[in-house]
């Protein structure tokens, strides 16, 4: 039975992926980058922005100073946060009713994202899930992101520092993840990892421990059968 549970943002709460597509449109279209969507969801859905910034510059054969990724990162932001209020923000499958069901069991739950706590936020509060996590670890909180496993391990210590005698070691806990580098991340920390398939990734590509196909219809009990 897992001691506690973190889960990834993007992918597995909320299916936000094209919004962020479309942020990043905007901000690199001034500089002469196209993203298309093929690309996008191919190489950068797990990246933070830091690193997808990195990586689009670099493809394009440019260079990008630390000054210049931190206003993109700002601008990139803004953008994210006008298209989430002027458009729908959907749910994933079942992941509202999951995330309720745990804080109502009172299993620990955390939460382990590589976006910025100003994307995360407002989404939470329209979804109604503000204050469900005990722990929140985002972009903001880390100096590098996933597939690096600092992220998963400051949740866990997060989790384990309000619960000691609940949460022991991280194989004893549950990641919930959609894609190849945060499972990565995940299991570079000890946790063990429960991967919903997405249209986005190839579902060969996630080595997790457990396999959904949805969120849907899952419950805590079942959560604490996972051995």
């Amino acid at each position: 039975m897992p001691t506690g549970i973190v889960m990834d943002f993007d992918g597995v709460i909320v299916d936000s992926e094209p919004l962020h597509h479309a942020a990043f449109c905007e901000v690199l279209a001034p500089e002469g980058i196209p993203v298309s969507w093929e690309e996008y969801a191919a190489d950068y859905i797990g990246f933070d922005d830091r690193d997808a910034l990195r990586t689009f510059f670099r493809r394009a054969g440019r260079d990008l100073d630390e000054s210049r990724m931190r206003e993109l990162i700002r601008l990139k932001a803004e953008a994210f946060e006008r298209k989430v209020h002027e458009g729908d923000v959907h749910p994933c499958p079942g992941a509202v009713e999951l995330i309720r069901a745990v804080h109502e069991h009172a299993m620990p739950l955390a939460l382990c994202s590589g976006a910025l706590r100003r994307d995360i936020d407002p989404i939470l509060a329209r979804l109604e899930l503000t204050g469900a996590f005990e722990v929140m670890v985002t972009a903001d909180d880390v100096e590098v992101s996933k597939p690096d496993p600092e992220s998963y391990r400051r949740a866990w210590d997060g989790l384990r520092a309000r619960h000691p005698h609940a949460c022991g070691e991280p194989e004893t806990g549950v990641a919930i993840e959609d894609t190849p580098t945060g499972i990565r991340s995940a299991k570079g920390s000890g946790l063990r990892v429960l991967a919903v398939r997405t249209p986005y990734v190839n579902p060969a590509d996630l080595s997790a421990d457990w396999t959904v196909d949805t969120l849907e219809g899952l419950t805590p009990a079942d959560l604490e059968r996972l051995a």
